[in-house]
């Protein structure tokens, strides 16, 4: 998908924001973008993990999981679902997340994910 010339603008300002440390500022310009291009998965990971950073974590995981259903091949994006899932206590819902990326392609993370909860419980995944 090609962004307008407006859009990519409104992008590099986002990027010079987050390098800025302007996280209200960052939040703001991803916000529009997302609302103007719902269809980007790459716009709603980032804006999860820019709502990630100011600890505002269901818009987040809901962005993720846009993010996910918009690219579900993306090992990133599955990953970064899986994590806020994780951090959130529910377990359940990240191994699931795990599983689906799982059955369509390979990860290494993953895979060390998997060998180090075995490693600390006998039970494992």
């Amino acid at each position: 998908m090609a962004f307008t010339k407006h859009q990519r603008e409104q992008w590099a300002r986002a990027q010079e924001r987050s390098r800025l440390d302007d996280v209200p500022g960052t939040l703001e310009i991803l916000r529009n973008l997302v609302a103007e291009i719902p269809e980007s998965a790459m716009l709603n990971a980032t804006f999860a993990n820019t709502l990630k950073a100011v600890n505002d974590i269901e818009p987040a995981i809901e962005h993720f999981q846009t993010a996910v259903k918009l690219a579900p091949t993306s090992e990133l994006y599955s990953l970064g679902l899986f994590h806020m899932y994780w951090s959130q206590g529910r377990q359940d819902d990240a191994f699931n997340e795990m599983k689906r990326f799982m059955a369509i392609s390979d990860s290494s993370d993953y895979r060390e994910i998997v060998a180090e909860i075995n490693s600390k419980w006998p039970h494992g995944v």
